[in-house]
């Protein structure tokens, strides 16, 4: 994994230098892929590249877009030299068409291998990719084509199989703006009362933070959402330095296959409203979380995406399946997969989560999984509920406990706090340890006083807790 991780850094560097020498011109293609309209809807079709102005006319557009890279792309409204001016000319088609909440043909936007360097700086280079590349219109498909490999369980290798991929990457190291708001290099926006960011794919890209080997400084996403629909991130490489190489919220979404390493806060972060599935993914040597879910939050947003208005009440649905989380050992609650009940930021909105965990190994975290409160405040509503199945997952190693149950923030259950937190009330928490763990030997803080409610297993627990938390002992990576 390690030797995959240092080809792509070579790659990256060779097309660095590659992209500062001259370029040769791709030659003019014979044909272009369009969409062609009908009464019924559209179709794919390849023409001459000759018949496209007349296709045009006609109101048909080009489905196919490809991202040179260190060529240049020649003038025929098919080829670009950056995936922002691609990018840009897809979102055109679609307002161009009034194609609001789905196209009449899905454009894919094919991204040659190369190193697609961007600039979160207003007045960056015009040969820099524009940080953050937004897709904001529906139907669009991003295809890096890096090819990730899966091992014999079905799970990201880091390994890529289609050849030199293509890297996209800051030319300076994606920073921390304040909490909750990095720099991104995609954002894939739903307009509240425009275009609707429906069925986007991300496929098959290197993420480079820009932060060097060896950099205490975390800093960035690779990708954001915020009101995006069936989502699919798929089969990407996300090497370390990230705050968190993928952050979805408000969200329906597709994360299958993709490789994260080193990451600073949550690797994958996945909140509500909105259902997810998250299969396949190896998440290694990261931050707090490997995969934090909230049903809902609230951060501050880059500039240009629209407010995120808080509804009455959200609830999470997600299936965490086949996925391998290692080495999250941070103190005092590093976590392979963990549901915070209530969100950051939305302490007043009661939640609901119910998630189906299955078939993860979970090795060498503080904790293997970690079912708790998350972000309460007092005076609030202090309401979250919470149905968890588990069943055949892999929990070993973990440094200080397989499951920690906790009605309260995780912190203040261990009393590790400096801070203490607030327990829930009148919440409900329904586990289904599915022979996964043993319950005795599960932690849990579960006072009497506040009206909670634990269920494991479909029995109704006593009041109570059992925590045996010790700071001192210090665990490992396995790498």
């Amino acid at each position: 994994m390690r030797k995959g991780l240092r080809i792509v850094a070579a790659a990256a560097a060779l097309y660095t230098m590659a992209s500062c020498s001259d370029a040769p011109t791709v030659p003019q293609q014979s044909s272009i892929t369009i969409c062609r309209l009908s009464p019924s809807g559209g179709d794919i079709v390849d023409i001459p590249a000759g018949d496209l102005a007349a296709h045009v006319i006609q109101g048909d557009y080009v489905a196919r877009f490809i991202v040179t890279g260190g060529t240049a792309a020649p003038n025929d409204g098919a080829h670009f030299s950056r995936i922002t001016d691609a990018v840009t000319a897809a979102r055109a088609v679609r307002i161009d068409h009034n194609e609001m909440q789905a196209g009449a043909c899905r454009i894919t936007i094919v991204v040659a291998p190369g190193a697609y360097t961007g600039s979160v700086a207003a007045n960056a280079s015009t040969s820099l990719e524009t940080f953050p590349i937004v897709l904001d219109v529906p139907d669009i498909t991003l295809e890096g084509r890096f090819g990730m490999s899966l091992d014999a369980q079905g799970r990201a290798t880091g390994t890529g199989t289609g050849g030199a991929p293509a890297i996209i990457l800051p030319n300076a190291p994606l920073l921390n703006q304040q909490q909750g708001l990095d720099d991104a290099m995609i954002i894939v926006n739903g307009h509240p009362d425009g275009f609707q960011a429906n069925r986007i794919v991300i496929d098959g890209f290197v993420f480079v933070s820009g932060h060097p080997a060896g950099d205490p400084v975390h800093g960035g996403f690779g990708i954001l959402s915020l009101r995006a629909q069936d989502l699919v991130i798929r089969g990407n490489l996300f090497q370390p330095g990230l705050t968190s190489a993928i952050d979805l919220r408000a969200t329906s979404a597709t994360v299958e296959h993709n490789y994260i390493s080193g990451g600073g806060v949550c690797d994958m972060c996945l909140a509500g409203p909105g259902t997810y599935t998250a299969i396949g993914n190896r998440i290694l040597a990261g931050g707090i979380d490997g995969i934090l879910m909230q049903p809902i939050v609230s951060f501050p947003l880059p500039a240009g995406i629209e407010p995120y208005v808080l509804p009455a009440s959200a609830s999470l649905t997600a299936s965490i399946v086949n996925n391998e989380v290692r080495d999250h050992l941070q103190k005092p609650a590093g976590v392979g997969i963990r549901l915070a009940t209530i969100g950051f930021g939305t302490p007043d909105v009661p939640t609901s989560a119910k998630l189906d965990v299955r078939d993860n190994q979970l090795t060498n975290n503080t904790f293997g999984i970690q079912v708790e409160a998350g972000f309460p405040l007092a005076n609030t509503a202090l309401r979250g509920d919470a149905d968890v199945t588990l069943r055949g997952n892999v929990i070993s190693k973990s440094c200080q406990k397989d499951l920690l149950v906790a009605f309260t923030r995780h912190a203040t259950a261990l009393g590790a706090a400096q801070l203490t937190r607030p327990y829930v009330r009148n919440s409900t928490y329904n586990l289904s340890l599915g022979g996964d763990v043993k319950w005795e030997d599960a932690w849990y803080s579960d006072p009497a006083g506040f009206g909670n409610t634990l269920t494991v297993d479909g029995v109704t627990m006593s009041n109570g807790a059992r925590v045996a938390y010790d700071a001192t002992k210090v665990c490992a990576p396995l790498g």
